[in-house]
């Protein structure tokens, strides 16, 4: 037993070391700065930002630079030239091009409309990440306080048990308590001491589950700045569901990408309409011939760095128009609005399950509230029948057995008083994710 005792001891006084504190607001803070997948996604954010600009889209012209060079030497023996020998020649040549499309069916705009539609969707994915990780360590922080606090009901029935147990020793070695007695008090000690060693470690687990949403090291111990709630806000369905449609987010990126979908068929559109490109550049070429090595048939040797320089300016239009490609622009276009219906037909879906979401979620939060408040009520008739109890003991009006019935009774009441309050959170972090207010909580 003291063995017993001193296992509890030490188990119990883990929380005495000075430990880093953490409130619900720091949790969110360093998960959403550790987190993952949302690093990659704010990445993504700035890829689909640096691509939403008229450059992508196509408005500018695009203007080329290039310098070709090269030499050559050549060796003629034939007794038919009238130049004989070696020619040594050497040319570069820079050049500058430019081509623009001046009118591409509107292709153009609608391109950077739909880039400023694919950022909006890259910022929609990351506030549906950030939305779900919020609601994962506030449901992971509120586990912990859950965890700790059924560690204290524990404890506090431990204690309890302790002190029973130790008061039928002195009885008994006094002369005034059977041995049975004392086995029965002995053997509910030795139950709720096994009870808070699995709590304890149920606590831990949880902090290890925590940590783990954090992105920090699995065991670090924190001291936990925080409570469970015990009062939540009334909710009116109607208003629930005007909200839901106005600011759910998974909502608002189906809109956005239907819009993108609209843009892609005017795009496919677009290719029915003729192009207008325009072109120019500008080249120069500097030849550089050496005759020395050459020989006339006067047996005289030809000119050295003999020099040549020529220029050329261009400027064109294409004007185009596709009168006939088999059908491929057509089918194109088709199938752009077949994606199109598909969207507005998914965006539908959508809805009917959110509504469907929101419905199931109200009637759970307020079935919650109804059985948080009967746990309340319950929990304080349940201690107070144990003060009674514990009273009548004392002075022997009942025997240990209604007395260790009380004491289980306000323990499993205390618990599912506690499992109360940690649902009827979990229902409130639902409702507020579907109507898109779950990113308040992180302010």
């Amino acid at each position: 037993m003291k063995n017993i005792l001193a296992l509890i001891l030490i188990i119990s006084g883990f929380n005495g070391f000075a430990q880093e504190e953490l409130t619900l607001s720091d949790a969110i803070q360093i998960s959403l700065a550790n987190n993952f997948d949302i690093l990659i996604s704010k990445k993504n954010e700035e890829i689909a930002t640096n691509n939403n600009n008229w450059g992508e889209a196509g408005r500018y012209p695009t203007i080329g630079l290039n310098v070709t060079g090269g030499t050559s030497n050549t060796n003629i023996d034939n007794p038919a030239q009238f130049l004989q020998g070696d020619i040594a020649s050497r040319n570069w040549s820079p050049a500058a091009t430019l081509n623009w499309t001046i009118f591409g069916g509107f292709n153009v705009r609608l391109s950077k409309e739909r880039l400023a539609q694919l950022e909006d969707l890259s910022v929609g994915n990351t506030t549906i990440l950030i939305e779900n990780n919020i609601q994962a360590v506030i449901l992971a922080f509120n586990s912990v306080l859950l965890e700790s606090e059924r560690l204290d009901v524990f404890q506090t029935t431990l204690d309890l048990s302790r002190d029973r147990f130790r008061y039928s020793q002195l009885k008994s070695e006094l002369g005034s308590s059977v041995t049975f007695d004392v086995l029965q008090d002995k053997t509910a000690y030795l139950t709720d001491s096994s009870n808070y060693m699995t709590q304890r470690l149920n606590y831990q687990n949880s902090m290890r589950e925590l940590n783990l949403l954090l992105n920090v090291e699995i065991d670090k111990p924190w001291h936990y700045i925080g409570e469970l709630a015990n009062t939540w806000p009334d909710y009116n369905l109607d208003e629930l569901n005007a909200r839901m449609t106005a600011n759910n987010t998974n909502l608002e990126n189906q809109y956005i990408n239907q819009e993108i979908l609209r843009k892609d068929a005017a795009i496919a559109q677009s290719f029915m309409y003729p192009s207008l490109n325009v072109g120019g550049g500008w080249s120069r070429n500097y030849q550089t011939q050496d005759l020395s090595g050459a020989e006339f048939r006067d047996g005289s040797n030809g000119p050295s760095g003999q020099k040549s320089t020529t220029t050329n300016y261009f400027a064109n239009f294409t004007l185009a128009f596709t009168v006939f490609d088999g059908g491929r622009i057509r089918r194109q276009i088709e199938n752009a609005k077949v994606q199109e219906q598909i969207g507005n037909l998914q965006i539908d879906q959508l809805k009917r399950t959110l509504s469907r979401d929101l419905m199931f979620g109200y009637e759970t939060y307020t079935n919650r509230i109804a059985l948080f408040e009967i746990s309340q009520i319950t929990l304080e008739a349940a201690s107070f029948n144990l003060e009674l109890g514990q009273e009548r003991y004392d002075t022997g009006t009942i025997n240990s057995f209604d007395f260790r019935d009380l004491q289980i009774s306000q323990l499993q009441t205390a618990l599912n008083y506690l499992q109360s309050r940690f649902d009827v959170d979990a229902s409130h972090l639902e409702l507020l994710r579907l109507t898109g207010g779950i990113l308040d909580v992180a302010d």
